[in-house]
């Protein structure tokens, strides 16, 4: 769960800042939004729909608990996901939402297919939001994958999301500060990287290629 809080603020200024501003501008255009508490219900349901991813993943991680080598070869496949995504937050690779563009386009035509001023209307445009194809999200699926339970998996990602609002509320200061968001950026790429190290030892680790690390009580890998 530590990994998702840092992702979800670290991750946030350096990548919603950018990815998102567009979206926030959009919204702040809504009718709906002219009304009191409309923000609060956006970001209730953009975090409804990454606690459902999560608990979607989480629950696909638990039915794999017994297959331990399929297991182990999901937990390095996710390994390279998580330094791809550090290489793109530093710029070393193409931002994976350049392969999403298509989905992304759609994903804008049904938001202005809104046209309700209602608060119900915030709530459901969060939910979209929620679903919008973002590398960082689907990094953040990880450790709900990892978890391997719901629960556990629909947790982390709350965390995770609730972790992203400071910088979305502060998101038209932080869009003209390059600088804010070059530090958060590196700091959530090592992060990454240190997460996909971990996932790829554990992984080879259940298929017997190195030994498991034991600090006391508490396995790292």
């Amino acid at each position: 769960m530590l990994a998702s809080l840092l992702l979800g603020l670290l991750g946030s200024l350096g990548h919603c800042v950018g990815m998102c501003g567009a979206v926030v501008l959009l919204f702040d255009r809504h009718p709906a939004f002219q009304k009191k508490f409309a923000w609060a219900l956006v970001h209730a349901g953009r975090i409804t729909a990454y606690s459902t991813l999560g608990f979607i993943f989480g629950a696909f991680g638990q039915a794999l608990g017994s297959f331990d080598k399929l297991q182990a070869v999901l937990s390095i496949v996710f390994a390279v996901v998580a330094f791809y995504m550090a290489s793109a937050f530093i710029g070393l690779a193409p931002s994976p939402e350049l392969l999403l563009t298509p989905l992304t386009q759609r994903w804008g035509r049904a938001i202005r297919a809104f046209k309700s001023a209602s608060l119900l209307t915030a709530y459901l445009l969060g939910i979209l939001w929620g679903f919008l194809p973002c590398g960082l999200v689907l990094t953040a699926l990880v450790p709900a994958i990892a978890s391997k339970s719901a629960i556990y998996g629909a947790l982390n990602m709350l965390i995770f999301g609730a972790a992203t609002i400071p910088s979305l509320l502060a998101v038209k200061w932080f869009a003209n500060k390059s600088k804010a968001r070059a530090w958060p950026r590196a700091l959530a790429a090592l992060v990454m990287m240190l997460f996909g190290f971990q996932f790829a030892m554990r992984g080879f680790a259940s298929l017997g290629l190195v030994g498991h690390f034991m600090l006391g009580e508490l396995m790292f890998w």
